[in-house]
């Protein structure tokens, strides 16, 4: 399994991106409970992120890069609080993912780094170098 070590030496975070247009992305929805739910929502034009780490195989976690989000997190928490009713109250955060299809075709405009490391990275994830992924 690929060590933390590995990970950061890749420097996932360096590819920083913003969203070119107002765009519906998908993310999880964690809960102090034995579940972990899913939603998707409409995410303004200029939302910066910051990929992380790897999630699966053509995935990676990330984070928004910007101090202003309260807006989005109260939708998100507001569509969480209509769809999962009866768990809103154990609500513990959202996380934030990219797959290798979403590089290829999102509306994105990076202030660093770029798609194709980003790409890179994924790819070096699954070598048996970084044996983290089947």
């Amino acid at each position: 399994m690929a060590t933390q070590e590995q990970i950061e030496a890749l420097k996932i975070d360096e590819n920083v991106f913003e969203l070119a247009e107002d765009t519906e992305l998908e993310y999880l929805v964690h809960f102090a409970a034995p579940f972990t739910g899913g939603d998707r929502c409409l995410v303004p034009k200029g939302t910066a992120f910051a990929p992380h780490s790897p999630m699966r195989g053509d995935a990676l976690y990330m984070h928004l890069a910007d101090e202003d989000n309260e807006e989005l997190f109260a939708k998100m928490e507001a569509q969480v609080k209509i769809n999962y009713e009866n768990l809103f109250t154990r609500l513990q955060g959202f996380s934030f993912f990219i797959t290798e299809e979403q590089l290829k075709t999102l509306p994105l405009k990076f202030r660093s780094g770029s798609a194709e490391r980003l790409l890179d990275i994924m790819r070096q994830l699954r070598s048996p170098l970084y044996p983290m992924f089947p």
